[in-house]
């Protein structure tokens, strides 16, 4: 079955962990190629100061977004507009959120509904950083994933990787209550082919298939190598027993452009 994915997770050289990747360079794929992909920098790099964009990441987190709104809105307002002048062809505008560890948004009030896609992402636990007992870790986990929900989160992004990163076992208890809170609140989970966890993605597609949850396509791409290449994907997929003849079934695929939306 010849199946075009649809890549919902890309970063620019607007994400300060980026490699090789420009906004330009994506622009010229989305004019001469039909490849439909989603731009989503994360929002804490981008609202954060430029002199401190690991900021999010810090004992600090909170004082520092604080200090920041003004600046950290005019910066997102930025971004949103650079994005927007060099869209083109299949590529969508969105972010990779982020939240504090109260729950809330690193990302301006009134500006996620102008957006094409939204992701979230676990990106940084105080429990896991302090070492904190397991039973702490996995609360704070399920507080992170449902304000991102509350917030409006699509798809949530390498859903364990923060876990499996710092060694922290992801039962299939916690497997399941994510696929459970998925179905609940009406967001896709993401294979991830950036950094690899190929059993936890395959369990969580199986689990996710099973209930209906819609599975999200995403390279993740850092560097201009991995655009692209869904080789990872496949695998998964196959490996969940999904065969291709499913794929348009169970794939989380946007909805239009929001300016396209706005416009009728």
């Amino acid at each position: 079955m010849d199946y075009s994915f649809c890549d919902c997770h890309t970063h620019t050289e607007f994400s300060a962990c980026a490699e090789d990747v420009t906004l330009r360079g994506y622009s010229e794929i989305a004019r001469t190629t039909s490849l439909s992909f989603a731009v989503t920098d994360h929002s804490a790099q981008i609202f954060y100061p430029p002199d401190n964009r690991w900021g999010f990441w810090s004992d600090n987190a909170v004082e520092l977004f604080e200090s920041c709104r003004d600046g950290g809105r005019e910066r997102i307002l930025d971004y949103i507009a650079a994005i927007r002048a060099a869209q083109c062809g299949g590529m969508l505008v969105g972010t990779e959120l982020d939240v504090l560890p109260d729950g809330r948004k690193v990302f301006p009030e009134g500006l996620l509904s102008t957006l094409d896609v939204v992701l979230g992402a676990v990106h940084a636990m105080p429990t896991i950083r302090h070492e904190r007992p397991l039973d702490e870790v996995h609360a704070e986990f399920r507080f992170q994933v449902e304000a991102l929900a509350g917030h409006g989160m699509e798809v949530l992004a390498h859903p364990y990787r923060l876990l499996l990163g710092a060694e922290v076992p992801v039962s299939d208890e916690l497997l399941a209550w994510s696929v459970r809170f998925a179905a609940d609140a009406g967001f896709a989970l993401e294979i991830n082919s950036h950094k690899q966890h190929p059993d936890c993605d395959v369990a969580m597609t199986r689990v996710a298939a099973e209930a209906g949850v819609p599975i999200a396509i995403g390279t993740d791409t850092h560097r201009r190598s991995e655009f692209g290449d869904f080789s990872y994907h496949v695998d998964i997929l196959e490996r969940a027993g999904l065969p291709p003849a499913s794929w348009p079934r169970h794939l989380w695929r946007p909805a239009a452009p929001a300016r396209e939306a706005a416009a009728g």
